[in-house]
């Protein structure tokens, strides 16, 4: 059976070691998962961990808030959908003017809105809003004026809420009612109400009397249920090859709760060759055309990690970006700035990888897989998101990067057919579902001192290709003191080390059978066993060869099914010469496993003998018939007719094959 290869599946394996190998650690006893933030959303460092945050009972959310950046809006934001910044906000053009974000959010109830709301007008429609930059478990709210002026509470209002998740079709929070009070004669409301999920809020004044407020207290209890993080940019100073990703989590509940579902956090991580992932565009005036254009070009003081910002165009967040700050291009040429997105949207995919495939950390314990990201890069990002509920989140302990400086300062390589290295319309394509030699011609270049230079070669792809020879210098000659091992997806080869004195190009020459229309053939270059391998990054490695890539094509790219016999008669006497029939199945370019059945019949059409029912992916399969029916017996001298079906959603293919029984 095939095995199923994912990129990012988790594995339990001993930590490499070395005096070349380096880490980079945050959590724990490494960096502060604060100083590294690049975005935080309800997600806060605790006792060297990241994790949701939790309210206890009687805290104050506000104070929480605070020290982790809540601040005052001179307006409301232009973009609600974003979370991550925890903010507030008047409809009052004076108010914003005149006060200021520590009045309200400073905690001191001797600091208020002073006389501002005193002014001898029609003080209803006065509106104040909070964004607590994510959902939050609440279920109390307080506010009040400043106790030297205990006559000037709201003496009529409205509470409203929304819970981060519903917005109306301009993408703004769309309000649910929590309370409304004609007559209030409090000086300190304090509203009690059942656990809601929150987090924009809103307080409406619809009394007409002056008011003065000193302070909006909110409270709750239990973990937020939805947070996040994004790190800034890490810079390695300089590329590096990166080795595995190691992190420990923890399981969180709270004591006497029971948790309806699993908390996760889902973790992805890029790699970039420059300090900013966005790509910058043009915009023609006349036509609309756009024009990937540089940083320089674009503005020279555009903010180098600005992220978050809405495409005016597909109105996806993709960066927050201060416009004030564009001076080189006219604003009328100003196109978007994209970072990696759904849909065909695209960001610096020259100098950035997309973010990985999802990793979901469901339960408590240490996880390690490599980064598999491509390297030799200097920077490296990751985001995480938490799911869970109140009761129950996920806490990440600590989160560790291996890496190690590049092998070489450069590594190109191109695959191509033995039987033709420049094929005449450029393109490498073979007949699928046959044993076909292939070469991997390699350039390695040795820019600066001190590269360690390497011993081996790996070599994977689907199905495992096999090793067949290894040749070097210009032109080629083989090279017979090498080392073979076959691994999972390929081999490996090792050979006397190649460095900056000796190198030279390196040809491999290999089997594959293609089963698939696009097949990917990847190569590492092998150091110690202590230091990352090296990836070989597809382009023109010699001149000999003209295909400059790295992925190999079938000529037929329809699926199919191919069915080879050892022999057309088999004498099950035991005498060792033709006893049974060896069967090769070739399933070439499903999508999906597909069921597959190979069957034995007589030519009555009583079927004699199953040899397969199942489902099968794309793959190559060997069989054996021995003569025998499903008892275990020997069948009768005769032929014998073998069928192999197999259904797909699209269709069904059949091969058969006439074998004769002889004793």
């Amino acid at each position: 059976m095939r095995s199923v290869r994912v990129l990012w599946a988790v594995l339990l394996i001993p930590a490499m070691a070395g005096a070349q190998l380096q880490t980079w650690r945050i959590g724990g006893d490494g960096q502060s998962w604060t100083d590294q933030a690049l975005s935080q959303s309800g997600a806060l460092e605790i006792d060297s961990g990241l994790q949701p945050l939790e309210l206890g009972e009687g805290e104050n959310l506000i104070d929480l808030l605070r020290e982790s950046g809540l601040t005052w809006l001179n307006g409301q934001p232009p973009v609600f959908t974003e979370t991550g910044q925890p903010r507030t906000w008047s409809n009052d053009g004076l108010f914003n003017q005149i006060l200021g974000p520590l009045d309200l959010l400073d905690g001191d109830p001797a600091t208020s809105s002073k006389s501002v709301y005193k002014a001898a007008r029609n003080q209803a429609g006065a509106a104040f809003f909070w964004d607590l930059g994510a959902p939050f478990p609440i279920n109390r709210l307080r506010f009040f004026p400043d106790p030297d002026d205990p006559d000037a509470f709201i003496k009529a209002f409205k509470i409203l809420v929304n819970d981060g998740e519903t917005f109306n079709d301009i993408n703004r929070p769309q309000y649910e009612l929590l309370r409304r009070v004609e007559v209030n004669r409090e000086m300190v409301v304090d509203i009690h109400f059942a656990p809601l999920q929150g987090r924009f809020l809103q307080l409406l004044v619809l009394s007409k009397s002056a008011f003065n407020l000193a302070e909006f207290e909110i409270y709750g209890e239990g973990f937020v249920p939805v947070a996040s993080y994004t790190s800034q940019l890490h810079s390695f100073s300089g590329a590096v090859n990166f080795g595995a990703m190691q992190l420990h989590a923890t399981r969180l509940q709270r004591a006497g709760s029971e948790a309806d579902e699993a908390p996760s956090v889902v973790l992805q991580m890029r790699t970039g060759a420059d300090d900013t992932p966005l790509a910058y565009f043009r915009r023609d005036r006349d036509s609309g055309a756009q024009e990937e254009v540089s940083l320089a070009e674009y503005s020279t003081n555009l903010p180098r990690r600005a992220l978050f910002r809405q495409d005016p165009e597909t109105e996806q967040l993709l960066g927050e970006v201060d416009r004030a700050s564009y001076v080189d291009l006219p604003v009328s040429e100003q196109g978007p700035v994209r970072d990696f997105v759904q849909g065909d949207i695209r960001g610096d995919v020259d100098n950035w990888s997309p973010w990985s495939p999802p990793l979901t950390i469901d339960s408590t314990g240490f996880f390690q897989q490599p980064v598999g990201l491509p390297s030799p890069r200097e920077f490296l990002q990751f985001r995480m998101d938490f799911a869970g509920d109140a009761e129950n989140v996920m806490r990440i302990d600590s989160l560790q990067i291996e890496f190690s400086p590049g092998l070489v300062s450069n590594a190109v390589g191109e695959v191509a057919l033995a039987s033709e290295p420049q094929p005449a319309n450029g393109v490498l394509e073979v007949v699928g579902g046959i044993d076909t030699t292939f070469t991997y011609d390699i350039r390695t270049d040795f820019a600066s001192a001190g590269l360690q230079g390497y011993s081996g070669l790996r070599i994977e792809a689907f199905p495992p290709p096999v090793f067949e020879a290894l040749q070097m210098g210009d032109p080629p000659v083989p090279v017979e003191d090498v080392t073979v091992e076959s691994i999972e997806d390929g081999f490996e080869v090792f050979f006397t080390p190649v460095n900056s004195d000796n190198n030279q190009p390196l040809r491999v020459l290999f089997n594959l059978r293609l089963l698939e229309h696009n097949t990917p053939v990847n190569a590492w270059l092998l150091g110690g066993a202590d230091v990352p391998p090296h990836p070989v990054r597809p382009g023109d490695a010699v001149d000999d060869v003209s295909t400059a890539v790295a992925n190999a094509f079938t000529i037929e790219a329809r699926a199919g099914v191919a069915m080879r016999f050892s022999t057309s008669v088999i004498t099950p006497n035991g005498d060792g010469r033709n006893d049974a029939a060896s069967i090769q199945l070739v399933l070439a370019q499903f999508a999906n496993a597909v069921d597959t059945t190979m069957e034995v019949f007589d030519l009555s059409g009583r079927r004699v003998r199953q040899l397969v029912s199942e489902q099968t992916p794309s793959g190559a399969y060997d069989e054996t018939w021995d003569g025998r029916n499903d008892a275990g017996h020997l069948v009768p001298p005769g032929v014998y007719l073998v069928r192999v079906a197999v259904n797909s959603d699209a269709e069904t293919f059949a091969r058969a094959r006439l074998v004769g029984v002889v004793y």
